[in-house]
């Protein structure tokens, strides 16, 4: 199974082909942690296959073996890019999130590597074994946060914490933060590989050492698995509806001008016929991104029809829709409408998606893919408007976190909401690009985590599903058949206070990083061998 340890082979590590199958097999069991099946439990021997793949092998071997787990896992997961555009979108994202994962491999098999050459850890099973996890999991974590970030603004999807969001450990993210948990989770694999790569032989005083370890990876989950969602002061509550229309509202969707919205123009007076009929009322209805469609603000028609919504309801609308600034550039942007017609109080998205919503360095990539690129006609701006939006409702004037589609998996637009001063969450969606995929079902995942870490109830309403309220402990209060025109109601609480996570999250989040980094660096330098040794 592994090479034997003496000073020519160097540290143990798996054989060639197995570290190729260790690493094939985690990549697809990280895939299966997430939508659809979501085993979440997966998520742990996934990570720990991936790293032992790489666990104590040289560099170039673990840029390989990174590349196939990357691979792997980037591949079945965003497949949902396929559904309508095709290979190339998918084929481009794929190689871009395994060149991270290939650089991960890289980094992870150079510390451990080295690590294991220290003089000093050699004879210190333990201090090597503590050394190698926080290097590994450290890594990890870095490799998460900058591909959440760049190129072109990153891709804050794929996390390790995301497997959890249906498991016993949610909870725990309020504490840690998604960094956080994806830290604990690449921790606790990172032991388990470093458990399988360990010297066979030990001195007596540490032979039960294994043993020890494996008892505080046990009992760090089960202080995660009871630990409950940190508590935050409760300024009332809201009664809250939300629209899903059931839209033809796709890119390549055969529609009319108008129909998204009218879908969720009469899907709102369903509501209100049915409300009425109950003697109930809600004191905020929410629409989808883009169910608005174009200039909302600008079309008399529409302006007057929503205005009679909300007077009929008797509550501020908040809707989708695309608009055009004076000096030319276009917003994905939510807007309030109450009785009177629109309130001025808007927000614009601020992580618009590349290549979807606006397409950086245009020229190069139409040289490869000119069909592709003239799709993306609209150049949608990031909006630099407050996360949060001031609304009078009949509970009294609330402060509304505002996150469109694809802001909500990003952790700067989460601290952008609380720091506002949100006390609930607005996550209005658009995934009928995507059909019935599991992207949907992704989203939400994340957005329930997000939830938890504000401890903020959270509205997520999309076009065609999958639309859920959920509450601040990651319950869910309601939730919508996917593809059916239906809407959601639900009495929310609305919450005021930071979490730990998001008071101390980054912080943690940053000294893990930095700490990994630098146990990397002693691994470096401690295996660098000059040329004149290793020829000889």
């Amino acid at each position: 199974m592994t090479d034997p340890i003496d000073p020519v082979a160097g540290p143990r590590r798996l054989n060639w082909w197995l570290s190729v199958l260790s690493a094939l097999a985690g990549g697809l069991l990280l895939d299966v942690a997430g939508p659809g099946l979501a085993w979440w439990p997966l998520a742990f021997p996934a990570a720990a296959l991936i790293l032992l793949a790489v666990w104590q092998q040289r560099p170039a071997w673990g840029l390989l073996t990174g590349a196939v787990a990357g691979l792997a896992f980037w591949g079945p997961h965003i497949s949902w890019l396929t559904l309508y555009l095709g290979l190339v979108p998918w084929a481009g994202l794929t190689a871009v999130m395994t060149a991270w994962f290939a650089l991960q491999g890289f980094l992870i098999a150079l510390a451990t590597r080295g690590l294991a050459r220290v003089r000093w850890l050699q004879p210190r099973s333990s201090a090597l074994l503590a050394a190698q996890a926080v290097a590994a999991s450290g890594l990890w974590l870095l490799r998460e946060g900058v591909q959440s970030t760049w190129p072109y603004g990153g891709f804050a999807w794929g996390r390790l914490a995301h497997t959890q969001a249906n498991g016993w450990f949610a909870e725990s993210v309020s504490w840690l933060g998604f960094a956080g948990l994806s830290g604990v989770v690449a921790l606790i694999a990172a032991l388990a590989a470093g458990i399988v790569c360990a010297p066979r032989r030990l001195p007596d005083r540490v032979r039960h050492w294994r043993l020890g370890v494996a008892g505080v990876g046990v009992a760090t989950l089960l202080l995660l698995a009871l630990v409950p969602a940190a508590p935050l002061q409760q300024d009332g509550t809201l009664r809250v509806a939300a629209i899903q229309g059931n839209s033809k509202s796709g890119i390549f969707d055969d529609r009319e001008s108008g129909d998204v919205y009218r879908d969720h123009a009469e899907g709102t007076e369903r509501l209100l016929d049915e409300l009425e009929a109950a003697g109930e009322s809600v004191d905020l209805i929410v629409w989808p991104e883009n169910s608005a469609e174009f200039d909302l603000p600008g079309n008399t028609l529409r302006d007057f029809e929503i205005a009679g919504l909300a007077k009929r309801a008797g509550a501020p609308i908040v809707a989708g829709s695309i608009l055009q600034d004076p000096d030319g550039s276009y917003t994905n942007s939510a807007v309030v409408w109450d009785a009177t017609g629109a309130t001025g109080a808007r927000y614009d998205k601020r992580f618009p998606v590349p290549f979807a919503e606006y397409m950086p360095n245009r020229e190069f990539f139409h040289l490869f893919a000119p069909d592709l690129v003239d799709l993306v006609q609209l150049e949608y701006q990031a909006g630099e408007r407050p996360a949060v939006l001031d609304i009078e409702t009949n509970a009294g004037a609330i402060a509304a976190g505002l996150a469109i589609c694809f802001d909500i998996t990003f952790d700067e637009q989460a601290e952008a909401m609380v720091d506002g001063g949100a006390q609930l969450i607005l996550a209005p969606t658009n995934n009928a690009d995507f059909g019935r995929t599991d992207e949907s079902a992704q989203q939400l995942q994340i957005a329930r985590l997000r939830a938890i870490e504000t401890g903020r109830a959270l509205v997520n309403i999309s076009t065609v599903g999958t639309s859920a309220v959920v509450a601040p402990t990651g319950a869910m209060l309601d939730e919508l058949t996917p593809f059916t025109a239906d809407a959601l109601v639900a009495e929310v609480p609305l919450v005021s206070g930071k979490t730990p996570a998001l008071q101390f999250g980054g912080a943690l989040a940053g000294f893990w990083m930095l700490l990994g980094a630098a146990c990397a660096m002693w691994g470096a330098l401690a295996g660098y061998e000059p040329r004149r040794a290793r020829k000889s």
